[in-house]
């Protein structure tokens, strides 16, 4: 194809009195490509920057790496293991002198039924030790007062068992600080007769925000010797948890030492979110591939008017054959047309998407519930989706720009003036 080809093609673009409507028709082409590129662009922005400040959030918490004992571990029973067995595992020193963790912190937690007034919720109770216990009231948005944890009705004043609970429970369940719960284990029981689930009644000493809704909805933290006086069980635990230093080498260090964890079970943070990574990842697919259907029908748009414009050019594209132009000539004219309309339309629509991208990032005006992991939009400037995304735009408007063109092509001087 010859320069002369493009320079038809753009001629074909500007408008004349007697074209005025193909001229709206190739507008509204350029628009709808425009606007497709653009819709794609911003959702996939929007929707991996969730998922970004969702790791983010997830990684801010201390469990990093959570290690539990399988039931082949001597002395297994009901999920616990006595803590001296698991800590003279030579595996287990090695991971804490490793020089990657942060934190290595023994865990004792139990499914149960939390109560209050006339409002139940199935959580989960975490019994920790003391350093992880300064580690979470660093988070704490609210405190009961000293006074508040100590009964003073009896002759020694004794300290009432204070647990955290994450500010959606709260929210849910109506708690403040220095309130009364009532905790039931139906998991752990005993009676003289029959067994009956474990009851214990706790005191609300604060509460704590992570950010992520979730976990503040399922999870309430106290120490671990409150924890064995509940299930009245002395020196065991659950679980284990481990803080690393790089929250972005947990993986590696599951690898280090999966292999040695004959009886243990691993699990970094990815995975152990891997289910909503995954579908977070399946809905990003499901949307590109949605919003992608904008694209083809804008391209539809330039197909019908490109066929269009063979029609009224019947008579130029004849003249054109007459002087010497082949097949490629005139297929070339029309895909250069197809071309001009749809890379200034998927031009313009990632610099929409960019503008929209960049005022979204700086001028946070749209205010999210809080039921979401961040109060704003968060926005990702992904370069896979402002070059990737442009590119697969502009190769559908080649393909369709391809059958209006081949059939120009096709024509002969004969058929192009016929009617003339």
């Amino acid at each position: 194809m010859t320069n002369w080809t493009t320079w038809i093609a753009k001629r074909y673009l500007k408008a004349k009195r007697n074209t005025r409507f193909l001229s709206m028709s190739t507008a509204l082409s350029m628009g709808g490509i425009a606007l497709g590129v653009a819709a794609i662009i911003v959702v996939l922005a929007v929707m991996s920057g969730f998922e970004k400040e969702l790791r983010k959030k997830l990684v801010s918490s201390d469990l990093h790496v959570l290690i539990t004992p399988d039931a082949s571990f001597p002395g297994f029973d009901l999920g616990l293991v006595q803590t001296a067995d698991i800590d003279s595992l030579p595996l287990i020193a090695s991971m804490k002198s490793d020089p990657s963790v942060e934190l290595f912190s023994p865990v004792l937690s139990n499914e149960v039924i939390l109560r209050t007034g006339n409002k139940v919720s199935g959580v989960m109770i975490k019994g920790i030790d003391t350093e992880r216990m300064q580690r979470l009231e660093k988070t704490l948005v609210e405190r009961a007062l000293p006074q508040m944890m100590v009964d003073r009705e009896g002759p020694d004043s004794t300290r009432y068992p204070g647990l955290y609970v994450g500010k959606e429970l709260a929210y849910e369940m109506g708690l403040i600080p220095g309130d009364f719960v009532t905790l039931i284990s139906p998991s752990q029981m005993d009676g003289p007769f029959s067994n009956i689930p474990r009851v214990k009644r706790f005191i609300v000493e604060g509460i704590y925000h992570f950010g992520v809704p979730d976990q503040e909805s399922h999870q309430i933290y106290t120490s671990i010797q409150n924890m064995e006086s509940f299930l009245r069980k002395k020196g065991v635990i659950s679980q284990i948890e481990v803080t690393l230093k790089d929250s972005l080498q947990s993986e590696s260090f599951v690898s280090k030492y999966r292999a040695q964890a004959t009886d243990l079970k691993m699990r970094d943070w990815n995975e152990m979110n891997s289910n909503l990574f995954a579908s977070m990842k399946l809905e990003r697919i499901a949307m590109f591939l949605i919003l992608l259907f904008t694209v083809m029908i804008a391209s539809l748009n330039i197909v019908s008017t490109l066929t269009l414009v063979v029609q009224e050019k019947l008579k130029e594209i004849a003249i054109l054959k007459t002087l010497g132009a082949n097949s490629k000539n005139i297929s070339g004219i029309f895909i250069r047309k197809g071309i001009l309309i749809g890379g200034m339309g998927v031009f313009w629509g990632t610099l929409v998407a960019l503008v929209i991208c960049l005022v979204l990032r700086n001028f946070q005006f749209i205010s999210l519930p809080d039921v979401y992991y961040d109060r704003t939009l968060p926005v990702s400037f992904d370069l896979l989706y402002f070059v990737g995304v442009p590119l697969v735009s502009f190769a559908i408007v080649l393909i369709a720009s391809y059958y209006p063109a081949k059939r120009a092509a096709l024509l002969t001087p004969l058929e192009g003036m016929r009617d003339y």
